[in-house]
């Protein structure tokens, strides 16, 4: 086990590995981390791949706050815009979305119906499509009942 806060951020910029550069802030930095900050976005920008760029910054800033909450710190590797346009974020985005959905046509059926039948639950589970999921909250809130809701959900139109 390598206790990271105790290597110096020098020592894994020296490696030269862009796969420690997001370790980086979490080393020992002597001195003002900004300088150090700068150097890891500039390493970044120039040896990542396009297709993992914007995660490498993602993770890089989430690293960081993990050590420092300051704003102009976060700003370095793109703040919150960074954050938002990261393929990886937009994916746990879009997983919570549809998991929130889900569990809101559950919910009102449960309130409308009561307790919903676990087949039914496990089929709108499946469901990942967000369009589809949010015609099925309308549906939800006006379908006469489940049997009409589970028909409507093996049939979506």
């Amino acid at each position: 086990m390598i206790e990271l806060w105790t290597l110096s951020a020098e020592q894994l910029l020296a490696a030269n590995d862009l796969g420690l550069v997001p370790w980086v802030p979490l080393a020992r930095i002597d001195g003002p981390p900004e300088p150090v900050l700068r150097d890891v976005r500039k390493r970044i920008d120039a040896q990542a791949p396009p297709d993992t760029h914007d995660n490498l910054l993602a993770v890089t800033q989430v690293l960081t706050r993990l050590r420092y909450n300051e704003p102009q710190l976060l700003a370095i590797f793109g703040g919150r815009q960074a954050m938002i346009e990261s393929p990886l974020i937009q994916e746990i985005m879009q997983e919570t979305v549809v998991k929130t959905l889900q569990e809101a046509i559950l919910q009102m059926l449960a309130a409308r119906f009561g307790a919903v039948p676990p087949e039914l639950t496990g089929r709108l589970n499946a469901l990942h499509d967000e369009p589809l999921l949010r015609k099925l909250v309308r549906s939800a809130a006006t379908c006469p009942d489940l049997k009409t809701f589970g028909e409507q959900l093996s049939t979506p139109d």
